[in-house]
């Protein structure tokens, strides 16, 4: 299995997933990667819509999820912005050069049990945002990933101490 590098912490009282990952891409392909419905839909697990300017992102598309809107909470391009999905806060900041780029994901949680069910999910799909910008191929939301490699992520994750107990999508309780 690969290296699980999603960290958990708890902040004031709320769980907080996070991911910082090196990319081989510009600063600039990486923030279209994660700040546009174009660069999203290669990686994210539903597909977005934007409207910074009324502060609104939609989702849709997700066969395990009902289409939902949530708030821009910061849009300061190219290195950072934030929104609601859910409960759930997400963070998206890059930094970089013309040659290398690094991406910090911050998922604060609104269930501190979703930490190991979102880690193994933001794992996949990072995968994926990393073949997105030329990366190796491998598994991921895009490309036939089962549910035996997230399942695979998800115990290494509660084996990790992250907690758990979050319902899974497409699982009976």
């Amino acid at each position: 299995m690969e290296e699980l590098d999603g960290q958990y912490a708890e902040i004031e009282g709320r769980g907080l997933v996070t991911f910082i990952r090196s990319y081989e891409a510009s600063a600039g392909q990486l923030w279209a990667a994660v700040a546009t419905p174009e660069g999203l839909g290669a990686w994210f697990p539903s597909q977005v819509a934007l409207d910074p300017g009324a502060g609104t992102v939609s989702f849709s598309g997700d066969p395990r999820a009902e289409p939902s809107t949530g708030r821009i909470l910061d849009w300061e391009p190219p290195t950072r912005w934030a929104f609601s999905w859910g409960g759930d806060l997400l963070e998206f900041a890059v930094e970089g050069t013309e040659a290398a780029a690094e991406l910090t994901l911050r998922n604060w949680l609104a269930d501190s049990t979703a930490a190991a069910r979102n880690a193994a999910g933001w794992h996949l799909c990072l995968g994926a945002l990393e073949r997105a910008l030329g990366g190796p191929p491998g598994a991921g939301p895009r490309a036939g990933s089962g549910p035996l490699e997230w399942q695979t992520l998800y115990d290494g994750y509660v084996a990790a101490g992250l907690p758990c107990g979050a319902p899974i999508p497409g699982q009976t309780p």
